[in-house]
């Protein structure tokens, strides 16, 4: 018997990767691969990668804080600055509303709610 997946779960698996996938044509090789591990660990149902996913957001050097422009060595003109920099920030923040969604409704799930 073959097991259904949660649509969301394929829905927040594959927006983790497009942002990899974004961060990597950058040139911007530690968070894409954050980023494609945890798309990974959630595709084998493991809430571990959305636990790391959402860890991605807080603190210091977060995922937050990057910035995609020349000046960090990625590769990119200066006209394209703002364009990557909004659609990363909505790739991630539509993400992590999922994200956070998913993790409630296991989390309940978990302690019986």
């Amino acid at each position: 018997m073959t097991k259904t997946v949660h649509p969301d779960i394929v829905d927040l698996a594959n927006r983790i990767d497009a942002a990899a996938t974004l961060l990597r044509s950058f040139g911007e090789q530690p968070w894409s691969s954050w980023l494609a591990k945890d798309a990974a660990t959630i595709r084998n149902l493991n809430l571990r990668g959305v636990e790391h996913f959402l860890g991605a957001f807080g603190g210091m050097g977060s995922i937050n804080d990057l910035v995609i422009c020349p000046v960090n060595g990625h590769k990119i003109t200066e006209q394209q600055v703002d364009a990557a920099n909004n659609e990363l920030r909505s790739m991630l923040s539509e993400a992590a509303v999922l994200a956070r969604k998913l993790y409630a409704e296991e989390s309940g799930v978990k302690r019986g709610a």
